[in-house]
């Protein structure tokens, strides 16, 4: 199914079970059950416009290096996900309006030739589009549950210089109230500190890597009380973070360790309530 942001805020808002591609397909959205969670992939894709590839001074592996390629598979078969399709590079949906649009990321300038103004503001409208859909759902949520909890699934490259020991998974807690909610913190880092792999150290931290310092958590404060968002970073270990090749039977035992991790917590978050 396409819809446009309009439509699909309307079948979010009249309680519509669907799946479709909005916006052109700059993201999905799944919903089998209006559920009291849902995960997000929002840096999963990696697609830009034609007239932004055209200009893009990265190359696509170069481009590749920082977005979170598999994440939508990491988070996938959840009742309520959205995933990003447009690459971070197009517009960080984790950077708010002020600054999503990159000149320059990660010490590389991002275009041979500076963004039109009429460019820029195409972007921000995609960015706008997605954030309108995902606070009319988690407005709907929760008019249906007391509390609302967001699994947001990120990766993170580990190979670079003095990098050191790091863990498998980090959460970030840093814009969390976390008199409200540290017991549902810690119980999500102790579920993905549970997960096994094979051949691969799992250590789950909090704040030891990222902070969780990114726009869906800084949205999601300031429009719903209810609602928590847990910023998951995943370090890649389930694909080789240079080439961008995934390693097929990490990632499958990876989505089902996660994806038990989640059904716990998920559950436990309700005895919080």
């Amino acid at each position: 199914m396409e819809l446009d942001t309009e439509s699909c805020v309307a079948m979010i808002r009249e309680g519509t079970v669907f799946e479709a591609s909005v916006n052109d397909g700059a993201f999905f959205v799944t919903i089998m059950d209006y559920a009291h969670f849902a995960c997000t992939a929002i840096h999963n894709g990696h697609r830009l416009r034609p007239e932004l590839l055209a200009n893009c001074a990265l190359d696509e592996a170069q481009r590749l290096r920082e977005e979170d390629p598999w994440t939508a598979d990491v988070a996938a078969n959840m009742p309520i996900t959205l995933v990003a399709n447009d690459s971070r590079y197009e517009y960080d949906l984790n950077r708010p309006p002020e600054t999503c649009v990159y000149e320059e990321a990660w010490g590389q300038t991002v275009w041979n030739t500076p963004l039109t103004d009429a460019e820029k503001a195409a972007s921000l409208a995609k960015h706008e589009a997605f954030y309108t859909v995902l606070g009319a759902l988690y407005e709907k949520l929760e008019s249906l549950h007391p509390q609302v909890l967001v699994y947001d699934v990120h990766s993170y490259n580990c190979k670079r210089p003095g990098m050191g020991d790091v863990p498998l998974f980090n959460v970030g807690t840093e814009q969390l109230d976390t008199g409200r909610w540290q017991a549902v913190i810690d119980h999500w880092v102790e579920q993905l500190g549970n997960i096994q792999l094979p051949g691969i150290e799992v250590r789950a931290a909090i704040n030891e890597v990222f902070y969780g310092r990114g726009y869906q958590a800084t949205f999601v404060n300031r429009h719903c009380p209810n609602t928590l968002v847990l910023p998951t970073e995943i370090k890649k270990a389930f694909m080789d973070e240079l080439s961008g090749k995934v390693l097929p039977d990490v990632l499958e035992i990876l989505h089902r360790e996660f994806e038990q991790a989640i059904t716990a917590h998920a559950q436990y978050f309700l005895t919080q309530v």
